[in-house]
């Protein structure tokens, strides 16, 4: 059993980069858009192994293919076998991000069940995975592929809201895309739990979303 579904794959397959990255492709829950509304999460990007080299050219990246990946290299960019994990299901220390948005999603509204993220849709910015345990270092064309990108899986699943779980990605690709975009800080990071303007980045995040989950509730 997956929580997530494969009935975009006809539009994501089509997508330049997921082509060659089909393990990219974005996790789209299994009841994404039946009960609430389409909510797309934007994080910043997947991560290789330390030892890794195979992704630290851009240009050779784009020009490469998963194809190129050891089977370790390969797991730790499959977004949706990542995503796709029964609830507390995320134990290995990296996956810190996940852990903060499941219990950001149940406190929002979004029912637990055996899988919150059953509900959402779910993809990284940038294709271009970054070192382990460090921000991607960006280049102009990481964030050409990575708006293109977004814009493409936004054409193809037709969110209703997108919110990037990463200001990086928010300000260098989210101002950039056709739809409208809400922002939070990284899950992972400790400005998630730190205020701004008497808010922290989680509680902005609970109140999007549960203004969103209640919007729907009330229609």
């Amino acid at each position: 059993m997956h929580y997530y579904t494969e009935n975009f794959d006809n539009k994501l397959d089509s997508i330049e980069i997921y082509q060659r990255y089909p393990l990219l492709k974005p996790f789209v829950g299994s009841d994404y858009g039946t009960i609430y509304p389409k909510i797309l999460l934007i994080a910043e990007s997947h991560y290789l192994p330390e030892k890794s080299t195979i992704h630290t050219d851009p240009e050779s990246w784009y020009a490469g293919s998963e194809e190129n990946l050891n089977p370790q290299e390969q797991n730790w960019m499959r977004t949706r076998g990542i995503l796709d994990k029964r609830l507390y299901g995320w134990k290995d220390p990296g996956h810190a991000i996940f852990r903060q948005l499941e219990s950001a999603l149940i406190k929002a509204g979004l029912p637990a069940n055996d899988s919150v993220f059953r509900q959402i849709a779910f993809m990284n910015a940038f294709q271009r995975p970054a070192k382990t345990g460090a921000s991607i270092k960006n280049t102009k064309l990481d964030v050409e592929i990575a708006v293109t990108t977004v814009d493409q899986v936004i054409e193809a699943i037709q969110p209703d809201h997108v919110v990037f779980v990463s200001t990086k990605a928010k300000r260098t690709v989210g101002k950039r895309l056709e739809q409208n975009s809400k922002g939070v800080h990284h899950p992972a990071s400790p400005w998630w739990n730190r205020k701004q303007d008497g808010i922290s980045s989680k509680q902005r995040f609970i109140e999007l979303i549960s203004g969103y989950v209640n919007a729907k509730e009330e229609t």
